[in-house]
């Protein structure tokens, strides 16, 4: 891990950090000894100490970037990014390595922010360490002000795991005078114990943290139903086949001491607990006056959308991610986006935005149809003939009589793009409004654009362009209920599954879609089903509603599916093609490559395991 040498220094009477990643070559920790007028100016008033707090979420992983810094929206088959000089699409191309790891959060180097999260948990030790020092600060203020800083330590070890698995665990700020030991070449951890000792972390800080935010202003910090829910989808991930008895990839991940890394005989009570967990979030939420997002909830322009079934299905599914601080988020990314992030990049193409982020069509295949059904089980859907062109539409079959959701998130040749406050008509013909032309970069490789992140009433024009900002959601209601489904048909099969028909059906029914059961009896299915059957139908339910949030990239590695899904060429249409028979052809358009076992987990850079001896990889 790399401490990163730091100064804290007020500017101006406000608080910033200086970060400058250095090492000695004689030590694998070079920090610089804290200067104690300057941390003692830290920590002088109410102020100062309220800045130093709100800069330890700065540490975050930066959500909301779609161009370079989102390790987990765009870096898979589900959007692909024309722009390919980066680090998401270097990712999606097989090219990491541990020379110069991609998305390296252990150093804080291709990534963004650009600095580690051992540092981030470092600061957040600081804070803990002199918080009782501000004078005129109230016990409460405190109790919640330590009750986020411990929040913090515990995450950016949670996003160190979630990369890495087994990692070192840092409980206390490191003495600037070691220079031997383990708080200077700390070992990687087994996984359980990582776990655990993350889990117990973020139970500390459920007691001190307050369970909705007193304060329109305060929206981002962290509250107990966000920090639940954080550690129900740590646990969740726990018990899944990536990590509960891979011998298949880890019976030689090992320590120094030749000790097992990974647990390597399947518990299956893991789930139990992954439900406890889960369970406790989802009523904390539901305490805490969060549900689901519906139609009623929206209070646009009622204009904007037909007054049809279809339509409020629309509505409800795509507010839910871009209505800010709406009732279904749970806890959000709150910097506000930037410029050539996802709206603008997502957009339709102007003067001022550059439609450069595209479905591929396995992601346009994986939406159910009007029907709620998978296209290919659907008896009313023409399948084999998905990509003819109706002579009506001007568009492939591949596109109609399609479910709400698909509409909402995708924008398709000859379909309609909610934006300007309007629904616009799309032309992704070369040439067309939206099409490649020579010698452009900004275009959709796939013919196909990513609707569901831009809001219908960003302004997006030649002339203007007014971003309607909400935060990226790190975590929404929907998501625990898929993940509640999950959870209870892999322990208990098929003993619980009308309350995991009743998440599902929770979640379709927002979107105006069948139950599962009305939708599988159209094709003829009775309405009870084995629990392989429900696996493929939750995971399925999982991957769509969850589109485009980042979600796939580690639910695919968790269900040790890479091979399947990340390691396959990706497909889109002829975006060349400048008519309607040569535009709506199917061709490949990427090779995507994911080695297994190597993949799953990220590497650890040569540099860090020739400083530290401790390490493995």
């Amino acid at each position: 891990m790399n401490f990163i040498k730091h100064k804290i220094i007020l500017i101006s009477g406000v608080l910033v950090l200086s970060l400058t990643g250095l090492f000695s070559c004689k030590k694998y920790l070079d920090i610089v000894p804290p200067n104690t007028a300057t941390i003692d100016a830290a920590f002088q008033n109410y102020n100062t100490a309220m800045q130093f707090l709100y800069s330890l979420y700065s540490y975050m992983p930066k959500e909301n970037d779609a161009s370079y810094g989102t390790i987990s929206a765009c870096a898979t088959d589900q959007a692909i990014v024309v722009w390919q000089g980066n680090v998401i699409s270097s990712l999606l191309r097989g090219e990491q390595n541990s020379s110069n790891p991609l998305f390296n959060y252990w150093e804080g180097k291709n990534c963004l922010p650009a600095i580690s999260a051992f540092e981030g948990i470092r600061q957040c030790y600081i804070f803990l360490d002199n918080v009782d020092k501000v004078p005129g600060v109230t016990n409460a203020d405190k109790t919640r002000w330590k009750g986020e800083a411990t929040f913090l330590a515990a995450y950016y070890h949670y996003i160190l795991l979630r990369q890495y698995g087994p990692i070192p665990l840092i409980d206390h700020q490191v003495d600037f005078n070691a220079s031997t030991g383990d708080d200077i070449f700390p070992a990687r951890m087994p996984y359980d114990s990582c776990v655990n000792y993350i889990a117990r972390r973020f139970d500390e800080a459920i007691s001190q943290l307050p369970v909705t935010l007193p304060a329109q202003n305060e929206m981002g910090r962290i509250t107990t139903v966000a920090v639940k829910a954080i550690k129900a989808r740590m646990l969740l991930t726990a018990a899944s086949p990536q990590f509960n008895g891979n011998t298949e990839y880890y019976s030689n991940f090992k320590n120094k001491e030749g000790a097992p890394l990974m647990n390597l005989s399947y518990d299956k009570e893991k789930w139990k607990r992954a439900i406890d967990a889960i369970k406790i979030a989802m009523d904390a939420a539901l305490q805490a006056n969060r549900h689901l997002y519906q139609f009623a909830d929206y209070k646009g322009p009622q204009n904007l959308f037909s007054a049809t079934r279809r339509d409020s299905g629309i509505i409800a599914y795509r507010f839910a991610m871009v209505d800010p601080w709406n009732p279904e988020l749970i806890w959000g990314y709150s910097p506000p986006e930037g410029y050539y992030q996802w709206q603008q990049n997502c957009a339709p193409l102007t003067g001022n935005t550059y439609n450069g982020i595209g479905p591929s069509m396995r992601t346009v295949e994986s939406f159910y149809t009007e029907n709620g059904l998978p296209i290919d089980k659907d008896p009313t859907w023409d399948y084999e003939g998905r990509y003819n062109v109706d002579a009506s539409a001007h568009t492939m079959n591949v596109n109609l009589h399609r479910e709400p959701r698909y509409y909402a998130s995708v924008a398709y040749d000859q379909g309609l793009y909610y934006v300007n406050g309007t629904a616009e008509k799309m032309d992704f013909k070369a040439g067309g409004q939206q099409g490649w032309s020579s010698g452009s970069t900004n275009y959709s490789l796939t013919g196909f654009l990513v609707q569901k992140v831009v809001h219908p009433q960003t302004v997006a024009t030649d002339n203007d362009f007014t971003m309607v900002k909400y935060p990226w959601p790190i975590m929404r209601l929907s998501e625990l209920y898929l993940s509640y489904a999950e959870a209870l048909n892999e322990y208990y099969g098929t003993d619980q599954q009308q309350v995991v028909l009743d998440n599902l059906n929770a979640i379709r029914l927002r979107s105006k879609l069948p139950t599962v059961q009305a939708s599988w009896a159209i094709a003829g299915h009775p309405p009870v089903f084995t629990q392989d059957e429900m696996r493929t139908i939750i995971r399925q339910e999982r991957n769509i509603e969850l589109v485009f949030e980042g979600q796939y990239f580690w639910d695919i590695r968790r269900w040790k599916q890479g091979n399947q899904y990340f390691n396959q060429t990706i497909y889109g249409m002829n975006y060349q093609g400048a008519d309607e028979s040569t535009f709506n052809q199917v061709i490949p358009v990427i090779k995507q490559v994911f080695k297994t076992p190597a993949n799953y987990l990220f590497p650890i850079s040569v540099d860090e395991l020739s400083k530290n001896t401790n390490l493995v990889q």
